[in-house]
């Protein structure tokens, strides 16, 4: 038996087929290491291979052990948290929502939000078991595709509600809310990075053209806070990136440069606003800030009503079941943005902290096993996907701990169509990053129309 016959009887063994280039490349490499070995020794070539082949031993059986190691690992722990937040984040908006209207309010949900639960469940699965390297093949040309959909659907079917152009209409009286829809820019961009590799200034000069369409189009749908959000995430892959060295360059340097612009840009931006916008412009910021004065300087209450709300309930809640005085939910201004003080003033305290905390163990749990991937592409997909979680849940928590007005979703707590299927996609990549983090062969970029590339094996040597 020479040596491709070996490797080819070893590899046979690996049932994960993603998994069994990297072995056939890192096994000829330890034979053929052998093999120098032993014809250093005097050996002829065909000598020392057939020596370095016993020493691997039989073929079948290593086979079968590695097997053992380079197999897809399905997290059924983190799929069981995620079914069980789905149902209780869509228990407690039904519950509060019958509250609600009993209560003589409207109501808060949207007809038929369940069902896009139902079928973002089976979604993430599927997203699951697909090979999420792939997705490196074409990132540009789906970040490009994208942004030229959410363009043309913007400007033929967009629609106009409360002043705002954040929908896309489709037929049956549904529409997509595009800032939502940008979320999932966020995994194109890490794997934009990663064809990016190995380059120097350039490609971190390209790496920041690329954040301007997903921040623009958020902007332009009037949506300060997902430009804000999609800002951040993209600075924080992009930081991780030259942190983790992929680029020949003064890591420190460019990182206390994009720490500036990240601190500068956004205040630079306020200022503008405030000294040369209009009277509503200041107006929203104060609404986002919700300090005691006004833009003229007088002192004026501006604390939004959903802000006074949350203080009222929070101040009255127990720690277990409902608190006294609860102020009348009827008057709850927006349930999906105050899901969490719902719980608080009408279950308790240590109830809405304990469905806080299993969101957050979730999304820390997901960002710990991608900063730990082996797999590159892997590691800054499942981060980027992780930091935009932890930065919308931020600014949901401040809505709900009364300290500002965000008014930005939260995944399972917010309902919504759009957010609800953006999620659980997310969600699927990141389990796909899990369920295949022993065996997603590491790839580079080969060239391709228009400088788009396509991924290709990495070779050793």
């Amino acid at each position: 038996m020479n040596k491709e016959e070996y490797i080819r009887t070893l590899t046979e063994q690996i049932r994960c087929k993603m998994a069994r280039p990297g072995v056939a490349r890192e096994i000829g490499d330890h034979i053929e290491d052998q093999t120098r070995a032993f014809m250093g020794e005097g050996m002829s070539r065909q000598e020392a291979e057939s020596a370095a082949l016993k020493d691997m031993g039989n073929p079948v059986d290593a086979g079968v052990e590695l097997d053992k190691v380079h197999r897809p690992a399905m997290p059924w722990g983190m799929i069981a948290l995620i079914i069980v937040l789905s149902v209780v984040g869509s228990a407690f908006q039904y519950i509060l929502n019958s509250r609600n209207i009993d209560a003589g309010g409207n109501g808060f949900l949207v007809e038929g939000r369940g069902w896009f639960t139902v079928l973002g469940i089976p979604v993430m699965v599927s997203v699951c078991f697909a090979d999420y390297t792939r997705i490196a093949a074409r990132a540009r040309e789906l970040m490009i595709g994208l942004t030229v959909l959410i363009i043309l659907g913007g400007q033929f079917f967009g629609l106009s509600i409360n002043g705002t152009r954040q929908w896309i209409g489709i037929t049956g009286g549904w529409g997509v809310n595009v800032p939502l829809i940008l979320m999932l820019t966020v995994p194109l961009y890490a794997a934009i990075l990663y064809g990016y590799r190995g380059k120097g200034m350039a490609a971190v000069a390209k790496s920041v053209l690329w954040i301007i369409p997903g921040c623009l189009l958020a902007w332009q749908s009037n949506s300060l806070w997902m430009t804000c959000t999609l800002f951040l995430t993209y600075l924080v892959v992009l930081a991780l990136a030259v942190y983790r060295g992929w680029y020949r360059l003064r890591r420190k340097a460019v990182l206390a440069g994009m720490g500036a612009f990240a601190v500068v840009l956004p205040l630079v931006t306020a200022c503008y606003y405030w000294f040369f916008g209009a009277d509503y412009q200041r107006e929203r910021i104060l609404f986002y800030l919700s300090p005691a004065i006004g833009w003229d300087k007088q002192p004026q209450e501006v604390v939004s009503n959903g802000i006074e709300y949350v203080r009222a309930i929070l101040g009255n809640s127990r720690l277990i079941g409902q608190g006294n005085n609860v102020p009348d939910i009827s008057d709850m201004p927006e349930l999906s943005d105050y899901l969490l003080v719902g719980v608080a003033g009408y279950y308790g305290i240590l109830v809405a902290v304990l469905l806080a905390g299993l969101l957050l163990f979730l999304l820390f749990r997901f960002l710990r096993i991608s900063l730990r991937q082996r797999n590159q592409l892997g590691m800054l997909m499942g981060a980027g996907c992780s930091a935009v979680f932890l930065i919308e849940v931020g600014g949901y928590f401040l809505n709900n701990f009364g300290i500002m007005y965000m008014g930005n979703y939260c995944p399972f707590l917010t309902y919504g169509g759009t957010g609800t299927i953006v999620t659980y996609v997310l969600m699927g990549i990141m389990l796909s990053i899990c369920r295949y983090q022993n065996t997603a062969p590491e790839r580079r970029t080969a060239g391709s129309l228009f400088g788009i590339r396509r991924p290709v094996e990495k070779m050793k040597g």
